[in-house]
């Protein structure tokens, strides 16, 4: 027998990641694929040996480990398919059924291939004509979207300016907050109907500047935080990266070693990070620390929820996206309410918090909320209870962490969102945003931005944006002598054209920035 048709249950184990990968390869790293193809390879090595035990023939295990990866991997486009299509009332894609039903075709598959009387030369190649074209088409995307993609060099976004400190009377502890689509109060109330002053009254009291004129730099989180954490304005991008790119990758490297880090690491600041379960601020290889919940790799999990495995171990807590958020967050917060407490000084913490953003898991006492509970549930009413819930951890959050320092050395703490909510127009990915409305605009870029700032209030200002937060604050701590950029406002076009970067300052100030 030749020796190719042992390569086919490899070829079908791997086809799956490589195909999930380049329809989204202008989003992910190609080393995200490394796990899941490590774990299948390692799988079917493991049992290949012992289906050629139970086949008695090379080949017909070949064929029958090739037949049953396609299926495994299969099982979640197919439910997404006859999902649409109810029986008599009744969802066939529900794992009650579908489950079971693709159990008994595999082993009756099975069954039948031992049983044949010839080896099934024909069958194996087939199905080796069939991987082969799985796996050119997606080499071909993966080809066709790296030479499209120009050489990028972070340098060429940020700025050429001198970043020197010159005396620093202390190096106050550093947290960066993040709270995703966390709006303004007034967005609040008007998509809501969601009055978050207490909140902003309690940080108030504490010595918070809360910036009521705030408004993001850019429209979504990657650009936002790439832009805050570099301290720079990211219309070079347009040039470098091109203004018909659908790249996220540029932007990824920008978030992944950033000006901000750089600075207060040459100043012996410890490095704390916090993220979510998004991979390009789950964790950073600069950090001392990274705290995380331990959970599946965004990628991988995009991956297993397509296969047959998923339905099972979702009910066994391994894949449930909601539920693992909750026990994320949760524990994130505590472990962020106790940094000062155990760890050195200066230190400079960025957590990311995927809230209030979707999905709504939080109930207004902390108490998980039921997936059903949210479906049967408007979104008004889900997100005021998983802000509900933000407003009181926010309160003890800052709390804890002022109780936690002396007053002649007080922590610099900045608490903002990234970007507002969706307006529900705009929410398919393929919306263009020059059709967007004033209203719209002011929906989604108008920010939550508060900052304790011990002995710098005088430089804050209500219109702050992300993009001058640290030039002001490390020219007051440190000594720098940053120029502050234009608080200024921009929106790409569409997800097909990332970098083709248009101003809205003036459409969002059109609105005014209501009443906080």
């Amino acid at each position: 027998m030749k020796r190719w048709p042992l390569l086919l249950p490899f070829l079908f184990a791997i086809a799956p990641t490589l195909t999930l990968y380049a329809s989204n390869s202008g989003q992910i790293a190609l080393s995200e694929t490394l796990l899941p193809i490590g774990v299948v390879l390692g799988l079917t090595l493991v049992l290949f040996p012992l289906v050629v035990a139970l086949f008695r023939s090379a080949l017909r295990a070949a064929v029958a480990l090739s037949l049953f990866w396609w299926v495994f991997f299969s099982y979640g486009h197919v439910a997404a398919v006859i999902g649409k299509f109810p029986i008599a009332g009744h969802n066939p894609a529900n794992f009650k059924f579908l489950l079971p039903v693709t159990c008994v075709v595999l082993i009756a598959g099975a069954v039948l291939l031992r049983r044949a009387r010839r080896e099934p030369v024909l069958l194996s190649r087939v199905l080796l004509v069939f991987v082969a074209a799985s796996l050119c088409a997606s080499l071909i995307t993966m080809v066709r979207v790296g030479a499209s993609r120009k050489p990028f060099d972070p340098a060429s976004v940020v700025r050429e300016e001198p970043l020197v400190a010159r005396g620093a009377a202390r190096k106050p502890d550093i947290y960066y907050i993040i709270f995703d689509r966390f709006g303004s109060n007034a967005t609040l109330k008007q998509r809501y109907g969601v009055d978050n002053t207490g909140m902003l009254d309690h940080l108030r009291a504490r010595g918070f500047f809360v910036a009521d004129d705030s408004r993001a730099n850019y429209l979504v989180t990657a650009q936002s935080l790439a832009s805050s954490l570099n301290m720079t304005h990211l219309l070079p991008l347009s040039d470098a990266v091109g203004r018909e790119s659908s790249d996220w990758l540029p932007v990824y490297d920008l978030l992944a070693d950033y000006r901000l880090r750089r600075f207060l690491s040459d100043q012996g600041y410890r490095y704390v990070h916090i993220g979510p379960d998004w991979t390009p601020t789950a964790q950073s290889r600069f950090a001392a620390e990274n705290v995380r919940f331990a959970t599946v790799p965004e990628f991988t999990m995009m991956l297993l929820s397509t296969t047959a495995a998923y339905p099972v171990l979702y009910r066994l807590g391994v894949g449930n996206a909601g539920l693992e958020k909750y026990r994320r967050v949760k524990y994130q917060l505590d472990v962020l309410e106790d940094l000062p407490r155990r760890e050195p000084e200066p230190l400079f913490v960025f957590a990311h918090f995927l809230v209030p953003h979707g999905p709504y898991v939080f109930n207004h006492d902390g108490s998980y909320r039921l997936p059903q509970v949210a479906h049967e549930s408007d979104e008004p009413s889900n997100f005021a209870e998983q802000v509900g819930y933000l407003d009181a951890r926010v309160r003890a959050l800052v709390d804890s962490l002022l109780a936690a320092y002396p007053p002649e050395n007080p922590p610099v703490i900045v608490v903002q969102g990234d970007e507002g909510p969706y307006p529900q127009r705009t929410q398919p990915h393929e919306f263009d945003w020059q059709t967007a409305t004033n209203e719209e605009f002011s929906e989604k870029m108008r920010i939550l931005n508060a900052i304790y700032a011990p002995g710098c209030e005088d430089r804050l200002y209500p219109s702050l944006t992300p993009v001058n937060t640290f030039r002001i604050l490390l020219n007051c701590y440190f000594g720098t002598d940053l120029e502050p950029l234009p608080d200024r406002s921009y929106s790409y076009r569409n997800q097909r054209r990332l970098y083709d970067f248009f101003e809205v300052t003036d459409r969002i100030d059109a609105v005014g920035p209501g009443t906080d």
